[in-house]
């Protein structure tokens, strides 16, 4: 029986100056675990706090102080990939010859991070009409996901950051052939049938201080801006302000990603190379309606006779979603088009995923202008597939947060009713049809409730949000790497903040999930068998990266060292396993893994680029009828 396993975890050093800026690396590798039997999976890392879950590796974070803070991830399991060649370390004699006694089996796992922090973010923001008050309250908290990105052992420094904007129109593909969804006319003069073909959004740039004509995102690296001056958050705001809430009501949220950032034939590439491979890429959409991706067959939208008894957008709504198992469109009520009211708990409804045939997801075509027995939008797993599709290792790679239509709480999730009814038409010229069915929203800011959860009100839905099915269903697809935030708080502070926190510890914290065994009880506080080495890169001229393992091992830090008391030449250099939860709410006791410099180490330079972190450890069984050694009954 497995009393305990070897935990092999390969992390990148960095020093406070040495790394700060640093463009493509040699170094970025991915993640792996490879168990005795030879087999390889992803090795995921860190943790996204409330609403998440394992999240990814990401670069190292470096104190001034002397301390290295080693980044990475744990043995969370994501895709498989290959790595350099970071496992030269050989088994440490004394570790096996313990795994010998005891039986307990060698699992090796090679964690490698990203060696600089690198982000680029991509905010897709609704622009329309009814996003107005919902656009003023990203402005004023963006400053808080900013904040959440210093580091502040490196002097409140940002990560090299690239922070792109985008919205949702991409039109309706000529169906209406004026007014907001109809063809627009771009900045180069193109007529558009879709809107802004998920183009970066750098409206009036200049008056919010991009000083570069040509600048298609912003961007901040070695500690200060490149192509603008001033505040980051003040230019942001700036330019997300500039978008406006004159865009198509048909709102093609999920869509504008990979106009954005995947899609060819549309003059987007040169935006494209915005994404940097060993980055993280962090998406965030803010919408008060769910998805109703289309594009490029529009086919379902226009002024149709028979649905001028319902809102523009609601069959987005009754043509891809279902409750109870049930096709909302094929199955009335409330029928397409909408023949009476209905209303489920949204517990029980979801998005469709039968999407139709269609061309921009190569399965065919399907003429959606009539009813179909399929859904018309968008498969949501083949557009999260793409985004995937842009990293090599999308699960420590890749984070998305949506700020959406959704419940502000648990509670709110369980009494929450998915709502079709009339509402007042808003389009008064049209006698015919004073009232129109429409989704109700499924949430409301707290300071602007309607009087009567029965009667709708027109200002407080102006400050809630529909049901965003196809939203939710595409954050789950990227699993732990996910995050939902409702759009109804009163403000986003906290939203923000999350998300800040959730991206900055992909870029920075080695958490150590695993319970590692004691191998010496006698001793206060956890003394971690561990074997500790640092291998250093070195690039042959073929551009193929070895690394060479450090003759001795890394010593333990004695628990009086930290870092306003550093370790003395005579010891040199250490390590020491730290608790902080906040960092690592989802590891063991929030064990998270330091190194402390001396300091004349740190006097004669920064740790070569690159640089990584070997610990081979044993840890506990997790398996509850495994006959734990003495060591793990703590």
């Amino acid at each position: 029986m497995t009393n305990s396993a070897t935990l092999k975890l390969t992390m990148v050093l960095l020093s406070t100056l040495g790394l700060a800026g640093c463009g493509s690396d040699p170094y970025a590798g991915a993640s792996t675990a490879t168990d005795s039997g030879g087999a390889t999976t992803m090795a995921g890392g860190g943790t996204v706090g409330a609403g998440g879950g394992t999240f990814g590796t990401g670069g190292a974070m470096v104190g001034s102080g002397g301390v290295v803070t080693a980044t990475g991830g744990t043995t969370s399991n994501g895709g498989a990939t290959s790595v350099p060649d970071a496992s030269t370390m050989g088994p440490d004699a004394a570790v096996d010859a313990a795994d010998a006694a005891s039986g307990a089996p060698t699992i090796k796992y090679n964690i490698s991070i990203s060696p600089t922090r690198l982000l680029d973010l991509v905010f897709m923001v609704d622009n329309s009409p009814s996003m107005a008050p919902k656009q003023a309250k990203l402005n004023v908290q963006f400053p808080k996901l900013i904040a959440a990105l210093q580091d502040p052992n490196d002097n409140n420094s940002l990560p090299d950051l690239r922070v792109a904007i985008i919205d949702s129109d991409l039109g309706t593909g000529g169906a209406y052939s004026s007014g907001s969804c109809g063809p627009k006319v771009l900045s180069d003069g193109t007529v558009s049938p879709y809107g802004d073909l998920g183009r970066f959004q750098m409206i009036n740039a200049s008056t919010c201080g991009v000083t570069s004509s040509d600048a298609k995102w912003l961007e901040y690296t070695k500690g200060k801006p490149v192509n603008f001056t001033g505040d980051i958050n003040t230019v942001f705001t700036c330019l997300a302000g500039n978008l406006g809430t004159l865009g198509c009501g048909e709102e093609h949220q999920l869509q504008a990603f990979e106009f954005a950032l995947v899609a060819g034939g549309l003059n987007n590439e040169a935006q494209q190379a915005m994404l940097r491979a060993n980055a993280t890429l962090g998406l965030v959409f803010l919408t008060d309606e769910d998805d109703c991706s289309a594009a490029m067959n529009d086919g379902m939208f226009g002024d149709k006779a028979e649905l001028r008894g319902e809102s523009a957008s609601l069959r987005c709504y009754s043509r891809s979603h279902q409750c109870n198992g049930r096709n909302l469109a094929n199955d009335p009520p409330p029928g397409y088009p909408t023949s009476a009211a209905f209303s489920a708990p949204l517990s029980s409804c979801a998005a469709r995923t039968d999407s139709c045939p269609n061309s921009t997801d190569g399965t065919g075509s399907t003429d959606t202008s009539v009813p179909t027995d399929c859904s018309p939008l968008k498969s949501i797993k083949h557009l999260a597939d793409e985004i995937k599709g842009l990293k090599a290792d999308w699960a420590s790679q890749i984070f998305v947060a949506g700020i959406f239509g959704w419940p502000l709480t648990d509670a709110d999730m369980a009494t929450a009713q998915y709502k079709i009814d009339t509402v007042p038409n808003p389009n008064t010229a049209d006698t015919a049809h004073p009232a129109v069915y429409d989704s109700w929203p499924i949430c409301y800011d707290p300071s602007h409730k309607p009087a009567s959860a029965n009667t709708f009100d027109a200002t407080a839905a102006g400050w809630g949000a529909t049901a965003g099915l196809r939203e939710a269903a595409f954050i789950n697809e990227f699993g732990a790497n996910g995050m939902k935030f409702s759009i109804c708080q009163s403000d986003f502070a906290a939203s923000m903040k999350t998300i800040g926190d959730s991206l900055d510890r992909n870029l920075q914290n080695l958490c150590v999930n695993d319970k590692l065994l004691d191998k010496d009880l006698a001793t206060a506080g956890l003394q971690p068998d561990c074997a500790v080495h640092t291998l250093t890169p070195t690039v042959d001229l073929n551009s193929k990266v070895t690394f060479v393992e450090s003759p001795a091992a890394l010593p333990m830090c004695d628990p009086t060292y930290s870092t306003s008391n550093l370790p003395p030449d005579s010891v040199g250099d250490c390590w020491l396993l730290t608790s902080d939860t906040t960092k690592c709410p989802n590891a063991f006791n929030g064990q998270l893994v330091n190194v402390l410099r001396t300091k004349s180490e740190m006097a004669a330079g920064p740790l070569p680029a690159g640089t990584q972190l070997g610990m081979q450890c044993r840890i506990c069984s997790t398996s509850p009828s495994a006959d734990q050694p003495a060591g793990c009954n703590y």
